[in-house]
Order: structure tokens, then sequence, then C-alpha cells
């Protein structure tokens, strides 16, 4: 006869692996795995005999992969398609185990090194600390940069895999449009390989954002002018082709009242859900350069590679960021696989960086690539600005792509909570806010914070993305659900809970288990027990504990 407790493992797991389905079903547009498919690692707590670990991968539907070699450890292989993160938890929910972890991958110090050549050659990204943003998230394909330039060599095959359908409006020397948006001088080429180039594919360059697709979008005529109709076209095509952000390595330092058209085409895109990022010119003063100089742009300016400003780049503190110029290697248009190095320090080169960021961080803070909107927009702006390393010629300062990811895959969870009958301060007062798949009890993972006098809390969670139940208590409280959270970048805020105290052992319940503790602390001041915060555990707690006696948490 097998052991109680296998049957108590048994349905602390649910069988396993119909929840850990489940739990993954519960998730939306997570980041790409970071644990090995199917694989745990499991430690048993002590006085588990070898026949019970066996019955206990029985009752777990698992597969013994190996045991440690030097260390007493068991890696344990599920379903591929499982979520481990979800399976680890149920597993620890048991008791068994004195861990019970997915088998999270490991990388070196420098991060994620894509496989492309020429790489090697292009220490722009890594001064922007793109190894190591790519060990944690690469992008996305469904995601949209547009690229509003002279075009694009459309059969360079470093670039073919990422090239959407684009169009031509500034057409040919007579204007005549058509759907070729071919790049007759090398500009867009250029830019466009910078931001999007096909990386990891031992060929060529890679790219600051490894996934995603390049909408090219010509608003130059083949004789090398420019007009502003042809750019308010183009904006108006991106946004409607489904852009998350748009690439402006252009522009005038001469104001003429017409770009406020270009403004307000800036603005519309803006209000759709569009980022917008437009070069700060090449002027070497602070003086406006448009469309950049717009509010609604994201403006930017050149630097080195010492973190200095580019000898030609506008500055100031209307300029938003600064990104790398003066030695990027990219695509350019002389042949189908050929390549070169800018060292003019240009802002044109330097914009497509920060479109490219906010690809990568656009598909982490929506919900998906028709999850389109200002507040996501604005969440992806505030990602690039916030975490940009300061420096004294530009209003934020240059860009970190690993400090913007990071930022993105943190998630904060604020609220307010209320004890009933409690009248003492909150201040200090421990909270839990537990992490679990919807619809199923089994947590995922719990942080703790304190409350403040307000009994206001904060606590974040990192890489769980998507949509989950959260349960929350404070001390002595039982658990409070709070379903359908959305995870994701800037956070689930405005949540206030009214909260029942009585459940002293947290076991999310108020019980005999309780009523005992209460009794052997009475006439004591220990706040864990004090119920009703009057610094004396006492009848007043006591009456709480019967009253509530017998209720269940969420």
């Amino acid at each position: 006869m097998k052991p109680l407790f296998v049957y108590a493992l048994a349905l602390c797991l649910g069988l396993g692996q119909a929840l850990a389905q489940q739990g993954l079903r519960g998730t939306i547009e997570t980041p790409e795995l970071d644990y090995a498919p199917g694989q745990v690692l499991v430690k048993f707590r002590d006085g588990i005999t070898p026949l019970q670990r066996e019955w206990a991968r029985q009752v777990a539907g698992a597969q013994l992969v190996r045991r440690g070699e030097y260390f007493d450890y068991e890696l344990w292989q599920f379903s591929p398609y499982a979520d481990m993160r979800v399976v680890a938890a149920q597993l620890r929910q048991s008791g068994w185990f004195e861990a019970a972890e997915p088998n999270w991958r490991v990388y070196l110090a420098n991060g994620w090194t894509p496989n492309d050549p020429l790489y090697p050659q292009q220490p722009a990204l890594p001064f922007i600390r793109a190894p190591q943003a790519w060990a944690l998230w690469r992008g996305d394909d469904r995601f949209i940069m547009a690229i509003l330039d002279t075009g694009v060599r459309l059969d360079h095959l470093d670039l073919q895999p990422r090239l959407l359908p684009g169009y031509d409006f500034g057409g040919d020397a007579s204007g005549v449009r058509d759907d070729d948006p071919s790049d007759p001088f090398g500009h867009g080429t250029f830019v466009t390989g910078i931001a999007g180039a096909a990386t990891n594919n031992s060929r060529g360059v890679a790219a600051v954002a490894p996934k995603g697709k390049i909408l090219p979008v010509k608003v130059f005529r083949d004789d090398g002018t420019g007009w502003l109709n042809d750019m308010l076209d183009g904006i108006g095509y991106a946004v409607t082709q489904g852009a998350h952000a748009i690439n402006l390595s252009l522009g005038s330092r001469n104001y003429a009242p017409a770009w406020d058209l270009v403004r307000d085409a800036l603005i519309s895109a803006w209000n759709a859900g569009v980022v917008v990022v437009a070069a700060a010119g090449n002027e070497n003063n602070m003086n406006p350069f448009y469309p950049a100089w717009y509010p609604v742009c994201i403006a930017v300016a050149a630097c080195n590679l010492d973190g200095t400003r580019s000898s030609v780049s506008t500055y100031g503190n209307w300029v938003d960021v600064a990104a790398p110029s003066g030695d990027v290697y990219s695509t350019t248009r002389d042949g189908v696989d050929t390549y070169g190095r800018n060292r003019g320090g240009f802002t044109s080169y330097a914009a497509p960086f920060v479109t490219a960021q906010a690809a990568l961080l656009y598909a982490l803070v929506a919900d998906g690539p028709t999850d389109r909107s200002v507040a996501r927009a604005q969440a992806v702006r505030e990602l690039i600005e916030s975490t940009a390393t300061p420096v004294n010629y530009v209003a934020h300062g240059i860009i970190n792509l690993q400090a913007s990811v990071e930022k993105a895959l943190t998630v904060p969870v604020r609220g307010r909570v209320q004890i009933q009958s409690y009248a003492g301060s909150y201040n200090g007062r421990t909270v839990e806010v537990v992490l679990r798949p919807q619809g199923d009890g089994n947590a995922l993972v719990t942080q703790s914070g304190t409350l403040n006098a307000a009994g206001d809390f904060s606590v974040s969670f990192f890489n769980y993305l998507g949509y989950y139940d959260l349960a929350i208590r404070a001390q002595g409280t039982l658990l409070k659900r709070v379903p359908n959270a959305r995870m994701r970048y800037p956070g689930v805020s405005g949540l206030n809970l009214t909260l029942i105290p009585g459940d002293v052992n947290g076991d999310n319940r108020i019980d005999d288990a309780d009523l005992l503790q209460v009794l052997f602390n009475f006439g004591q001041n220990n706040p864990s027990i004090d119920l009703n915060g009057d610094g004396r555990v006492d009848d007043a707690d006591l009456l709480i504990v019967l009253f509530n006696f017998g209720m269940v948490g969420d």
C-alpha cells in the first residue's frame, strides 16, 4: 500500500500535466522559454526513501532523466508543452520537496551572442548592452518597424527575411508612385539594417532587434528630393499597415508652417498607438530640427562609443535620448550581400537604434500586435527614457537596451488594503501577493512586502507576463482573490481590498489551529496574532476568530 503522502502529492499536483497545460493557456504572449522544455529539477526533503521517490514520479507523470552525480537532486522530464513554472509550483506546494524549479537556462556573463560573422565588428551593440537584453528577450516577429526613408534594397539577403511589402510614395523623378520601394541611394538600406537585419542567420550583421518585421516606406524621389506631401502619406500608410514604431531619419532645420501638418500627422499616429522616433539633426547646435523638435517624437542625438556626443549631432534639453552612430556597421545597397561602416556620427544612424528598441519593448507591454494604443506607446517611451544612462547633452541619456528590457519584464502590483476590525497602525505589517494561473489555486510565485501607515503596498514580479489571478493577504488575514490581472508593464495598480482577519497560521482558513494560537498567546503583545491591532492578544482577538470561524479565503 502506498504511503499517504503519495496520495497527498497526487492531489497537490492535480495529476500534473493537465493542470500544467491549463496554466500555459492562462498566459498570453509570454517571452520565449528560458528553461529546458518540460524539465524540472527537484530535491526531496530529508527522509523520503528511494521507493517513495519512485512513487512520486509516477504520480506526477514524470520520467527520470538523471540523478545528480555529486549532489542529491533529480532531473525530471514532463511534456515539452507544459508550463514548467506551474508544474514546479505544484510540486513545491505538496510539501515533499526541498526545492523544485524549472531547469533554467544559464547564460555567459556577456549575454546572448548571435552567429552573424560581422557581429564582432559591431561594437555599438555591446555598448548599449544589447547582448544582455537579448539573453532575456529578442522580440516578436508580429511587431512592425516602419522605416520612412529612401527605400531599401529589397533583394538584400540579410534584409529580405524581415521585409514586408512596402510602398514608394516618393516615386520616380516625376513623382509617379508604385509598390516598389527600392532604394536608389543606400541611406534607407543602411538605416534598415541597423534596426532589423536578419540576426543569428550566419550571415552579415546583427540588428538591434533580432526579431520583428520591417515596413519599407519610400518618401524620397529617385532624384533625391523629398516633399512634405509624400512624408504625410507615408506616415498615414505606416499607421494603417499596423506599424508599432516609425523611424524618421530625415528632416529640416528650416521651419515653415507646413511642418505643422507633419506634426499633426505624427500626433495622429501617436494617438493610434505608434511610437515615433526622429533624428535630431546634424547641426552641432541646440537649434530646432523638424520633425524631431515636436514633443510627439522621441528625438535622438548621436553619441560616440565612449559616451561623448558626436561632433556633428544636434543636442540640448529638447533632445530626448542619444544612441551610437560614430562606428556603426550595416547593410548597403551595393549588392545582395554587402555591408559597410559609417564613421560620420550622423543622427540618421542613431535613430534606428531607438526605433528597434521601441519594437522590442512594444511586444513586451502589449497583449499582441493588435493591442496598439496611446497607453502602450507611452509605456514604451517611458521605458526607453527612464532607463537611459544620463549624459549632459540630452534630456534623458544614452539608451540602455538591457535596462529597458529588464524594466519591461518587471511588473509592479500596487494597491491598498483594509483589515476588518483593525484599529492599529498598518505601518510595517507584512503583505503577501500570490501569483496563480487563471482559475488555478496553485501558487506560481509569492512576493512579500510591507504596508505603510495608510495600508498601501507595492511588490514586483519578474518575467511573468500575461493574465493571471492574484491572491493577496496581510499578516493574519485570509487571501483575497483578484481575478484576471494583466501582468504587463506598467503593472497592476489601484487595487483596493478589504481583508478578513483570523487566519493566524496562514493556511487560508480560520479554524481550531488559529483559535489555539490566540489562546496560547493570550495576554501577550504579539503583533502577528494581535488581530485588531490594539497591542495585546485578548478577548477582542478571540472574538474575531470566533466570529469568522470556518471561513476560507479565495
